[in-house]
Parts: C-alpha cells; structure tokens; sequence
C-alpha cells in the first residue's frame, strides 16, 4: 500500500509544482509542452518506452556486476506480486500517476527552465536532476537514460506528451515484469 501511496503522491506532486510554476512566472499550460502533437510521435514514445526498459536491464547487469547492494525495488515487486487488484492499483499510480507528475515537473518545469542556458542543459541537466532525485542507485542510471529520451523528444517535439508515453510504458513493463518474478 506504501508504493501505490507514493506513486499517487508523485502524481499529485508533480501537478502542485506545474501549477505553481504556472502561477508563479508562466500564464500558458503550452509553455510547459502541453502542445497538441502528431500521432507518429506518440507511437515513437512508446517503441523508446520498450527501449529503455530493454536498456534498464543492460545498464543494470553492468552496474550489479561491480556493485551489490541491497533490492531497492522489493515494495514495487510486492505490489506488482499482491494480485490482481494490487497490480492494477500499482499500474494506476506507478504507471500512469507517477509518470505524468515527474514529467510535468522534471520536462514541463525544469528542462524549460534550464533550456534557457541550450539544448544541452535541459536535456542533459533535467536528467541529471531526474535520476539523483530517484536515488543514489542501480536506479539513478535508469532514470537518467529515460531522462535523456525524454528530454531530446522534448526538444524535438516541443511538447511534453511523448516522454509522458515514453515513462508510462517503462514503468507499466518494469511493473508487470516485477509482477513474473
């Protein structure tokens, strides 16, 4: 129940910091990438979302190769393990929830606030933000690789909406195949 907690807290986080970045500075939701966008690129957010959840094993296998450390994703697996009710509440606020508050945030807020500074700043420096906030372990790495999709998508297509597609589909594979072990 913790997790499901969290990830509906993500969510809700996520949209707070939109709407006091809104408030505060910028009077246009299409400032932060809420743009409408073709079709081919959300299907290019979900062929990246299986991507990087292939990648995730890769940069995984390397780092548990020289570093051990402890299953830092045991509550997500309990979830996903807990039947079929927790798995869908855990899809709900893992899968969908979670990743529409870390994009507004980490795309919407930050990456256009650092795009001011180039291209290289807001890809690169709200995925360096996105991964440490995610934890000083195997999944800083990850984070940063689906970071860095989302960011160079973000700026190629000026609208937050591909990443979004992008982390859902990592996160919803990541917690279905939790859901197998």
């Amino acid at each position: 129940m913790r997790i499901n907690i969290g990830g509906a807290g993500n969510g809700l986080v996520g949209l707070a910091a939109l709407f006091a970045a809104y408030a505060l500075r910028v009077r246009s939701l299409r400032a932060f990438g809420f743009r409408a966008i073709e079709r081919k690129w959300l299907l290019v957010g979900a062929a990246l979302g299986v991507v990087a959840f292939g990648g995730c094993f890769v940069i995984e296998g390397v780092y548990f190769h020289f570093i051990t450390e402890l299953n830092n994703q045991a509550d997500f697996q309990t979830a996903a393990q807990g039947g079929a009710l927790s798995l869908f509440v855990l899809l709900i606020t893992g899968a969908i929830l979670t990743p529409l508050g870390e994009e507004f945030v980490f795309r919407g807020v930050i990456a256009n606030a650092l795009n001011r500074y180039g291209a290289w700043a807001g890809v690169v420096g709200s995925a360096a933000i996105f991964g440490v906030v995610h934890g000083f372990n195997v999944i800083l790495f990850d984070a940063f690789m689906v970071g860095i999709l989302n960011g160079i998508l973000f700026r190629k297509t000026g609208s937050i909406w591909p990443g979004v597609v992008v982390h859902i589909v990592y996160n919803g594979l990541n917690l279905l195949y939790y859901s197998t072990l």
